[in-house]
């Protein structure tokens, strides 16, 4: 029997439908590689074909980062605009002696500037929300898949050791990050907004605290929880290395006869199990890395675009607005590093169950 007909076999019992159905909904938005499944992506590594073609990745990051630009010139140039409306009224305020209007118009004009720049944090904060949300689905639609594979290579201790571990991390790590980073974040930017009000600072320092502390939350989190899970996967590695060599020399050396045969044959099942888990490993990095760099380029090209507005709208309008709109754009780069570390996270849990088992399977 064929490796080819090996792996073809396990994967039609194996459920995979909901891994490439989160593919879909990763994807939804734009997409930086090719339809691709596990099944290509195994033929690919039986063959020793190259998986990515990288001309074409940077061509569609490019291509994705110019239209998300483009698209967000148009917030660039209403804010320009109502911040020339601004300057106007403070220079009609300085000839006709009439503060009350101007004042009062400056206000307004403010409020229009807040209710803009809040309208995008909001679509750029749910758009790493549910980055998030779905990068957390995906590890949990993969790890049934991935352990029962590893626990068929003979890798026993990592797959009843490292699934509760990395379920419980993600399952923890998910809810401090939508439950107090993610918000202290949101109440940042409110902070932030409401400050521009006024010519004095109340609460800017109170907003970049909380900044600060989701940050550092964040950093904590992602290298406490794959520290640990690095660290049990390098214990649990070598007590699979010792099962998989003592239960070699065990076919091979007691079972009469037919004992090398027997030996050489569950090699070549367990080479295929390793195939298939590296390919749907693959697969699942793939899902983790559309729902990081798709929404990080949108996100980056807002912060681009409210760090420019910045700029234009200081020599024309008042100080506070351009601090505001230059905040702002911290906040968003905040929350494009948070989206960051969190996906880094994924991609390490993902990387430590593909090298489990690689290179000292019954060797």
């Amino acid at each position: 029997m064929s490796i080819e007909s090996i792996i073809k076999e396990q994967l039609e019992a194996m459920d995979i439908e909901q891994i490439e159905d989160l593919f879909d909904i990763a994807s939804r938005n734009g997409s930086i590689f090719k339809d691709i499944s596990p099944g290509e992506i195994i033929q690919s590594l039986i063959r020793g074909e190259s998986i990515f073609d990288l001309n074409d990745i940077l061509g569609a990051i490019c291509n994705h980062f110019m239209h998300e630009i483009t698209g967000s010139i148009v917030l660039g140039i209403q804010i320009v605009a109502i911040c020339i409306i601004i300057g106007l009224l403070k220079n009609f305020s300085t000839s006709f002696s009439d503060e009350t209007v101007s004042s009062l118009g400056i206000i307004v004009c403010s409020c229009c500037v807040m209710i803009l720049c809040l309208k995008v944090f909001m679509e750029v904060y749910k758009i790493c929300s549910n980055s998030v949300e779905t990068m957390t689905v995906t590890m949990q639609a993969l790890l049934p898949v991935l352990v029962p594979l590893l626990i068929a290579m003979g890798s026993f201790t990592s797959g009843s050791i490292l699934n509760p571990f990395i379920v419980t991390a993600i399952t923890i790590f998910n809810s401090i990050l939508q439950r107090v980073i993610m918000p202290a974040i949101y109440l940042s930017c409110i902070f932030i907004l409401v400050n521009s009000l006024s010519d004095r600072d109340y609460v800017k320092k109170l907003a970049l605290f909380i900044r600060g502390f989701a940050i550092a939350a964040m950093g904590l989190s992602v290298t406490l929880f794959s520290g640990l899970t690095i660290m049990q996967g390098m214990v649990t590695k070598t007590a699979d290395g010792m099962l998989a060599k003592t239960a070699k020399y065990s076919v091979d050396n007691f079972v009469p006869i037919v004992g090398g045969f027997a030996a050489d044959s569950i090699d070549l099942i367990l080479s295929c199990t390793t195939i298939i888990k590296n390919g749907v490993g693959i697969f699942g990095l793939i899902i983790i890395l559309t729902l990081l760099i798709i929404p990080m380029v949108k996100i980056l090209a807002v912060a681009i675009v409210f760090k420019l507005t910045a700029v234009i709208t200081e020599p024309i309008s008042n100080k506070t607005i351009s601090d505001c709109l230059n905040e702002i754009g911290n906040t968003v780069i905040t929350l494009a590093v948070i989206l960051f570390l969190g996906a880094m996270m994924f991609l390490i849990f993902l990387a430590i169950i593909i090298g489990i088992g690689e290179g000292k399977l019954w060797r």
